[in-house]
């Protein structure tokens, strides 16, 4: 259950305790002085704070008519239980609110008790919700498709803004649904809930459930992303990108000076000697103690800004390092909603002018809007076409029309046989048999978009040194006029056609 306490459940433990300690003081002071056993009046002995015997003698309580601790520790034993154990949040709950045990009687008032919120969910069975209706004649919340990529179980929910953390716990309650995580999100302004489902009912009818609820803004699966890196290869082999993108010539205008970029990822090893310091933050989404570095994200990393025996696209930009991917077993890095809108909001409040998201999956609602939020903030996005092949649909975030997509092209020009094709694809950039960092001071080959996005988005810090002041879509635009435009160019396939760091740099 949502593990959250309300002020109503600090209030009930002061009243009974509060009861309790009085009605011990006034025991102690109507009785008469108690013997012991041997004819001998108890003496108090306050010096020895383990001394746990009543006024009597006997245990659980103090010689002052007051409850010691073991007496507090069995009233407290005794008080209805409530879900969870975490602080409450003191602005949060209606006085009325305070939990009630089902069943039984009051002993503070002797009165019938008010049955419990608590809902017991039956795993083996579909549970009955209890909606809070929404206005007669308005829509449902909207809601996110039910695709392949969704984790089982799970749900994501935000909330109309206002709500309190108590209505968090009472739509867990009248949904029967297990609430997890309660996450502020700085970009959407709103609090986002994760929601597992603990019975026998389909996310797609718990995301139903709820956008008929008056209380949620938004309800979806909790999409999976996975990371667009293809085969990896043996090295060596020079590197053919920095030439195809013109980069001598870029570097003596621009290198990243001042700009930071937010490499949206799995765990950059930041100790490697390619980046000498290039790696200037780092943010944990996935919450782990110790994350071990992994090739994609550092791969990627030294793509954008390598400082020493690569050459980085923006050798003097910063990188901002946000693990919000993990592999799984079969090795594929893999992400969900929750963490890539976590590092999003980190990265836009610690100055990101860029964000890499070099990963691909369903149309997330939620991803989206946050997307949206951080380019009307200044953030230019860039990110991976996809590595689903010809035939595949457009994969998300880079089919957001506000997201520069990138797809990847080889040494000559030729496009990468894994990418996705579509009108959504904005450039072309180098993918395919990339160079690049990996953990333990080791250097691979890679391919995908991921790689050709890495590069665009070390562009684009270039161009924003050239030009502070320019905005999401004057990237975007420069980008795209000052693309080459290759003898068998398709426009579903690489878009305006190939980046030039260069000419990006001269266009105004």
């Amino acid at each position: 259950m949502l593990r959250l306490l309300r002020n109503g459940f600090i209030g009930a433990a002061a009243i009974i305790l509060t009861s309790a300690s009085a009605a011990l003081h006034v025991a102690a002071q109507t009785r008469e002085t108690p013997k012991n056993p041997n004819g001998g009046a108890v003496t108090p002995m306050p010096d020895r704070p383990n001394d746990t015997r009543t006024p009597d003698g006997g245990p659980n309580g103090s010689v002052d008519g007051l409850p010691d601790a073991v007496t507090v520790l069995d009233i407290l034993r005794r008080l209805p239980r409530w879900p969870g154990s975490i602080t409450p949040d003191a602005s949060d709950g209606p006085p009325d609110s305070r939990p009630k045990p089902a069943g039984g009687q009051d002993t503070a008032t002797d009165q019938p008790r008010t049955p419990s919120r608590v809902v017991a969910v039956n795993p083996a069975a579909a549970f009955t919700p209890r909606p809070t209706p929404r206005a007669i004649g308005s829509a449902p919340a909207p809601t996110g498709n039910i695709v392949p990529e969704i984790r089982e179980r799970e749900v994501i929910v935000t909330l109309v803004p206002g709500l309190s953390a108590a209505a968090v716990f009472e739509l867990s309650q009248d949904l029967g649904l297990d609430g997890d995580t309660v996450y502020q999100s700085n970009l959407l302004g709103t609090r986002v809930v994760r929601f597992r489902i603990p019975d026998t009912r389909s996310v797609a009818d718990v995301v139903q459930q709820l956008a008929s609820d008056a209380r949620v803004q938004l309800a979806q699966p909790s999409y999976v992303f996975t990371a667009n890196g293809g085969v990896r290869k043996p090295l060596p082999i020079p590197q053919y990108a920095p030439r195809k993108l013109h980069l001598e010539e870029a570097h003596k205008i621009a290198q990243g000076k001042s700009v930071r970029i937010a490499v949206i990822d799995t765990a950059i090893d930041t100790a490697h000697p390619a980046f000498g310091g290039a790696v200037a933050m780092t943010f944990d989404a996935l919450g782990d103690r110790k994350p071990e570095p992994e090739r994609h994200g550092t791969a990627i990393a030294g793509i954008v800004s390598a400082r020493a025996e690569l050459t980085g696209v923006a050798p003097a930009a910063t990188i901002l390092g946000v693990r919000a991917f993990a592999s799984t077993d079969a090795g594929t890095p893999e992400s969900s909603t929750l963490a890539i809108l976590k590092g999003l909001d980190w990265a836009v409040l610690n100055g990101a002018r860029v964000v890499n998201m070099s990963f691909a999956g369903p149309n997330d609602p939620l991803l989206g809007q946050a997307i949206a939020a951080a380019v009307k903030q200044g953030v230019t996005v860039v990110a991976a076409a996809g590595n689903g092949g010809p035939d595949a649909p457009p994969a998300y975030p880079g089919a957001y029309p506000n997201v520069i997509a990138v797809t990847a092209i080889d040494d000559k020009d030729g496009i990468y046989k894994s990418a996705n094709r579509g009108t959504y694809i904005a450039v072309a950039a180098p993918g395919v048999d990339i160079i690049g960092a990996a953990p333990n001071g080791a250097y691979d080959l890679s391919s995908g978009t991921s790689m050709a996005a890495a590069h665009v988005s070390g562009i684009v810090a270039l161009m924003l040194e050239s030009n502070p002041k320019a905005t999401p879509r004057d990237i975007r635009d420069g980008i795209s006029k000052s693309a080459r435009q290759p003898p068998r160019l398709i426009a579903e396939d690489m878009g305006a056609g190939i980046v030039d760091a260069a000419e990006a740099l001269s266009v105004r």
